[in-house]
């Protein structure tokens, strides 16, 4: 239903329960605004969307004044501009503004460029947000002249103490877009408003750190803050960005689309890009990118091991001895490990490059296996379906800071009246909201899924875990009183070394309840390596037998033998106290186009949004060129495009068989790495989550 207003003398036609501020956005009437944002119910606290209605004696905020049939609206009536001026001055009078006024200011920065660094923030040109700040935009876009109420600079010193965030509260106006975002997008009660009156702050409860106050550092908030109150520790001189690029973060397998920030043709941060309805992001994609792909150890230059020193070489001379070894190397003798989070273009030209070129079947990815729960497209789901479950039985899910993402699902769910089961040997935060939490002791996860899965089905059973019974009963109970079960596997229970066995159990409880699994295995494209067809181990692969082990985003194994030949491509150097034969640097996935699949199956796609460094390549152009070198035909791909029309007319075996595992062969393999040494083509993704536990061990306890 419609209804017909005027604003500013305009006739319009809009949707009836619409606010003003809604209606005139939806026709490009501009109104000021400092408290509304994108997704947050109307608040109308800045008081500086007033406007004047025909017939009202009072100046209402058109944030929180729904339309109505014939109302007639004036944005810029002398009354209102005059009282919007007034409260912009008075905001003013407690936030420095001093460059806003100053009749120099457009050409400070030829000036003054040190002022841009200043210790403490006096003035437009040494804040943080210069130029990117709502409240400078809206003082230059309405004019409003310096006001006479007295300048007061409040003198509290800047908050540096967290990871990722500084807080500097002489800038904050108080709108609680922060407050409101965490509170109502987050369900987290992090930030909150302190003291009263003047002196009237936003901070956490008695005064603690966003750290110890349990932020999982999404940076929702640095994004939402109108001014430079919140700022991101990484980028906080950066200026703003020249570019956004749309693409994928493959730091985990959700997928999440984010707005890779540029400048000066390096990339200086990653938002959420809310047009594909991804909200938030974990602290890795959102706070970590940076940092990986900018990194001063990044690989610039084709480099040979020769004597006792790395000497640089010519791609041209690299091709030539990397095609040598692996012309002299037997089938049976070579084996490639390609990393899980590769691009589905790099998987499939490695795949086709080990069976056509080295004429072998020996390549794999080092992740373990997640049996048929992942190597069957459909077969786990998105997390959509959260939102129509009754009960979701979470396994070794961590909410906290990689996962954070999933967990504001769960609470959404959880507000619908969905019941939250959490199995989990380590204190979470999910644990706190779960309505039933099973504590089992490190390694004994499996069996305590076999007792419950027992239970559920009247078979009684003793579990030496020292977990109450009661509790695994109650489980049970709300297991057999669901309508819709939903399962999350998370990366701790894919990666258990007892995973197999574990992941059977869980199969044989989602078939007996209809239940629908979400897995979440670490790497960003372990699901499109396994549907790729290559498998997470080769069953009797051993180093001892290896003339040539080529490695592709894997850390090389620190017990190799003196006789087989390393070649290491990957964006980042090997450790100092193992041996390669050959480096080959890498482009990372900020520098390439391609695509990942999804832990759902969905593919999605990655853009470049700035130059590699140096002489880093593509990983598919330099197997390419060596193909060639090696007399190959089939591999004159010139662009990702070549590549992708070639897995359309050349399909990978899909239901390519998952061999069985033997478990004890694969943790005693010198080539399989640790559960705990996830990372992204060397760079340590469990970084921030573990140093931030680190800081704040009383959550690990």
């Amino acid at each position: 239903m419609s209804v017909t207003i005027s604003i500013d003398q305009r006739p319009l036609t809009v949707d009836k329960g619409m606010t003003i501020l809604e209606a005139a956005r939806q026709n490009g009437i501009y109104i000021p605004t400092l408290c509304d944002y994108p997704g947050l119910a109307s608040h109308g606290s800045c008081r500086m969307c007033i406007v004047e209605i025909q017939g009202r004696h009072t100046t209402p905020t058109a944030c929180t004044t729904p339309v109505e049939e014939g109302m007639v609206v004036n944005t810029n009536s002398p009354k209102v501009k005059a009282l919007r001026a007034d409260v912009l001055q008075m905001l003013l009078s407690e936030h420095p503004s001093s460059c806003l006024f100053c009749p120099e200011k457009n050409h400070c920065d030829d000036c003054m460029v040190t002022l841009r660094k200043a210790c403490v923030t006096t003035g437009c040109r040494s804040c943080p947000k210069d130029e990117q700040c709502d409240l400078q935009d809206m003082v230059n876009r309405l004019g409003i002249p310096q006001g006479n109420f007295p300048v007061r600079y409040r003198m509290l010193p800047v908050e540096k103490n967290d990871p990722f965030i500084d807080r500097d509260n002489n800038l904050c106006i108080l709108c609680g877009r922060c407050i409101r975002i965490c509170e109502s997008l987050h369900f987290s009660n992090t930030l909150t408003y302190t003291q009263r009156g003047t002196y009237s702050l936003v901070g956490t409860a008695f005064n603690r750190t966003l750290l110890e106050a349990g932020c999982s550092f999404c940076g929702a908030c640095v994004e939402a803050c109108p001014t430079g109150a919140l700022t991101e520790k990484t980028r906080k001189w950066d200026g703003k960005p020249e570019k956004f690029t749309v693409s994928t973060c493959p730091l985990c397998s959700i997928g999440c689309q984010i707005n890779l920030l540029t400048k000066n043709d390096r990339v200086i941060g990653s938002l959420p890009d809310h047009r594909s309805k991804t909200n938030v992001l974990c602290v890795k994609g959102r706070f970590g990118i940076t940092e990986l792909v900018n990194h001063p150890t990044r690989l610039k230059q084709p480099q040979k091991f020769s004597g006792q020193h790395w000497i640089g070489i010519s791609w041209n001379v690299m091709i030539q001895i990397a095609a040598d070894k692996l012309t002299a190397c037997a089938p049976k003798k070579f084996e490639m490990v390609i990393s899980a989070n590769c691009s589905n273009e790099d998987l499939f030209v490695a795949d086709k490059f080990v069976r056509e070129v080295m004429k072998s079947d020996r390549i794999r990815s080092s992740a373990r296996n997640s049996g048929g729960i992942l190597g069957a497209p459909g077969k786990s789901f998105p997390l959509s379906i959260l939102q129509e479950a009754s009960t979701i039985l979470c396994l070794g899910l961590d909410g906290d800071y990689a996962h954070s993402v999933v967990e504001v699902e769960i609470h959404r769910a959880k507000d619908k009246g969905a019941k939250v089961i959490s199995i989990d040997p380590y204190a979470a935060r999910i644990n706190r909201f779960a309505d039933v939490w099973l504590q089992p002791i490190p390694g004994k996860e499996t069996d305590l899924v076999v007792t419950l899965a027992e239970i559920t089905q009247g078979t009684s059973t003793i579990y030496p875990g020292q977990i109450e019974m009661d509790r695994v009963s109650q489980a049970a109970r709300l297991l057999h009183k669901s309508n819709s079960t939903v399962i999350i596997i998370g990366p701790s229970f894919l990666s258990s070394p007892e995973n197999t066995q574990l992941i059977e159990t869980v199969e044989r409880l989602a078939n007996q309840f209809s239940a629908r699994i979400i897995a979440l295995p670490e790497q960003g494209n372990l699901v499109g390596s396994l549907l790729q067809g290559i498998s997470p181990h080769k069953d009797g692969s051993s180093a001892e037998n290896l003339d040539v082990l080529y490695l592709i985003g894997e850390a090389i194994p620190a017990s190799m033998p003196g006789q087989t030949a390393i070649l290491y491509q990957n964006i980042y150097p090997p450790a100092a106290d193992v041996k390669a034969d050959l480096i080959l640097p890498i482009t990372a996935f900020t520098e390439e186009q391609g695509t990942y699949t999804d832990y759902s199956g969905c593919v999605r796609e990655i853009h470049p949004a700035a130059p590699p460094p140096g002489e880093a390549l593509h990983s598919w152009e330099i197997l390419c060129r060596i193909a060639r070198k090696m007399g190959a035909r089939g591999f004159e791909y010139a662009r990702v495009e070549e590549i992708q029309a070639d897995m359309r007319t050349d399909p990978p075996p899909f239901v390519r068989p998952v061999p069985a595992v033997d478990r004890k062969q694969y943790q005693d393999n010198p080539l399989t790495p640790k559960a705990s040494e996830h990372s992204y083509m060397g760079f340590p993704l469990t970084r921030w989550v573990e140093g931030l536990r680190m800081l704040y061990p009383g959550e690990t306890e």
